[in-house]
């Protein structure tokens, strides 16, 4: 399978988007997600968010005039 952002799913992209912002990310922010549930957190907005984009993007069903 290609490592490709389009072959990813879902909640492979939020997991990516939540590494690349911890990632760029200061140390004073970085801290706040050292606790497991915080991780948790911060992943389940990102998956939510990934959500909300993809329902946004989904063409609506039939003929558009």
């Amino acid at each position: 399978m290609p490592n490709g952002f389009l072959a990813k799913n879902q909640a492979e992209v939020a997991l990516d988007l939540v590494g690349k912002y911890l990632e760029f990310a200061g140390d004073k922010e970085r801290e706040k997600y050292q606790d497991a549930e915080a991780y948790l957190q911060l992943y389940e907005k990102a998956y939510r968010l990934i959500l909300e984009i993809s329902e946004k993007g989904k063409p609506s069903p039939g003929f558009q005039a």
